[in-house]
């Protein structure tokens, strides 16, 4: 009988022996193969990285010693485009856990004023004495990273390092102090937080701006037991967990990073609140999103209740993006039949239970008011005549928008299509001039 039983189960045993070895054998082979395909994609946005710091130190060295000006606009174009590649570069590799904000930051930066004096007439404004010390600290700060940076290139090769490692070592809690790459990186951002300070012209000045605006939030400073009450009534929901600690001294505010837990749920709830007002910048809550059980637009009324209930009235939808199973709402207030498209909120949720899983308010924060608003010099039928021939646009609504002095600025807004792309085309209702161009495009997500 045994016999008879092993002459049955031992060929299948071997069979499955088989196959469990094949499947096995295929799934390495399989993680394998995805494990070698995210290293060479960061190898290659690490050494793009490289190419486009070299580059952009070569251009803002030739911007130096360039003395026409008409050679001079196209030198800062291309600056303005290989900081922006190079930031571009940074947000493809694996360092979301590595302090590098200021050479995230040193790059905006560089970008931005490359792109201002580019784009004005250099011919009727030249480069200032100022500006043009900006452009040689620019240079030698470059040179600086440009070093560094090598220098980690040079260890990566040397020593065979591989970018999936510093990956591994950022998921864990704990990470490798000893890591040669993230150890690399940080020494580059301490580098450019150590850089003389740079007069950063009209880019510096708009960062004061955001600053000075968050000190002059209406309100008193809050304390974190306020803020508690703040944070419940904001959630609507009973909480069984709030931790509550002070962030914000490298921002342009200084806030509280809050983590509340509700009843009943092992999900965490996070949120910033403004020290001075005690005002919620942005929440989300980072719940697995099951399958969708309600339409968008019971998820638009949703949004709204949820704005109404924490004191934002007459607000306007802008604009809907679909995010897996979620909607995600941009608002604007309007007053005076005036759209505040500087004011603006976003709001997600989650389309399996219909709940608010994410909002963002930094911008209407800082921002909102009660405006005394110009009168347009213009009729919405002269301003669709300086919107390009080609395009066809509906009517024209009033926007109040800031141009790229980040000033504010009353104008119509005219919608078009072109290429299977939506754009919103401003003129200024005062003097006719395009005023700014936007492509419609996704919210940030990873923000809400």
């Amino acid at each position: 009988m045994y016999r008879r039983l092993a002459g049955i189960f031992l060929p299948v045993l071997a069979v499955l022996t088989v196959g469990l070895g094949i499947w096995g054998y295929q799934e390495h082979r399989d993680k394998n193969s995805i494990l070698l395909k995210a290293e060479n994609q960061y190898q290659s946005a690490f050494h793009n990285l490289n190419d486009h710091i070299d580059m952009l130190n070569q251009e803002l060295g030739k911007a130096l010693v360039t003395n026409s000006r008409q050679q001079l606009a196209p030198r800062l174009a291309t600056v303005w485009r290989l900081a922006y590649a190079a930031q571009s570069d940074l947000g493809q590799l694996p360092l979301a856990l590595v302090p590098f904000s200021h050479a995230e930051e040193f790059l905006s930066n560089v970008g931005q004023f490359a792109y201002r004096v580019a784009l004005r007439d250099l011919e009727r404004e030249p480069l200032t004495e100022k500006e043009r010390k900006t452009l040689k600290a620019l240079y030698q700060h470059s040179e600086r990273i440009k070093k560094e940076l090598n220098g980690v290139q040079t260890k990566i090769i040397d020593n065979h390092l591989r970018w999936m490692d510093v990956e591994a070592a950022l998921a864990t809690e704990k990470a490798q102090m000893d890591n040669t790459i993230i150890d690399g990186f940080q020494m580059i951002d301490e580098t450019v937080k150590q850089f003389s300070e740079v007069d950063w012209g009209s880019v510096q000045t708009l960062k004061e701006k955001r600053i000075h605006r968050f000190n002059q939030l209406p309100g008193k400073v809050v304390t974190k037991q306020e803020v508690e009450q703040i944070v419940r009534r904001f959630i609507g929901q009973p909480l069984k967990e709030v931790d509550i600690a002070e962030t914000g001294k490298d921002q342009a505010y200084e806030a509280y990073s809050v983590r509340a837990t509700p009843k009943g749920s092992e999900d965490s709830i996070y949120l910033d609140v403004t020290k001075k007002g005690g005002h919620v910048i942005w929440m989300v809550n980072e719940r697995t999103i099951g399958k969708p059980t309600i339409s968008e637009e019971e998820a638009l009324h949703i949004a709204i209740d949820f704005l109404t209930k924490r004191g934002f009235k007459q607000m306007s939808l802008v604009n809907v993006q679909p995010y897996d199973n979620t909607r995600i709402f941009l608002f604007v207030p309007v007053q005076d039949g005036v759209r505040l498209m500087t004011d603006t909120v976003s709001v997600k949720v989650a389309l399996d239970r219909g709940e608010v899983t994410g909002f963002q308010a930094e911008e209407y924060v800082i921002h909102h008011r009660k405006r005394s608003l110009p009168k347009p010099k213009l009729t919405e039928a002269q301003a669709r005549k300086k919107v390009n021939a080609e395009l066809q646009t509906p009517n024209g609504e009033l926007a109040l928008v800031e141009d790229e002095n980040g000033e504010e600025c009353l104008a119509y807004e005219f919608q078009a299509e072109q290429n299977g792309h939506t754009y919103r085309i401003y003129i200024d209702a005062a003097t006719g001039e395009e005023v700014l161009i936007e492509s419609i495009k996704n919210i940030d997500a990873d923000k809400l």
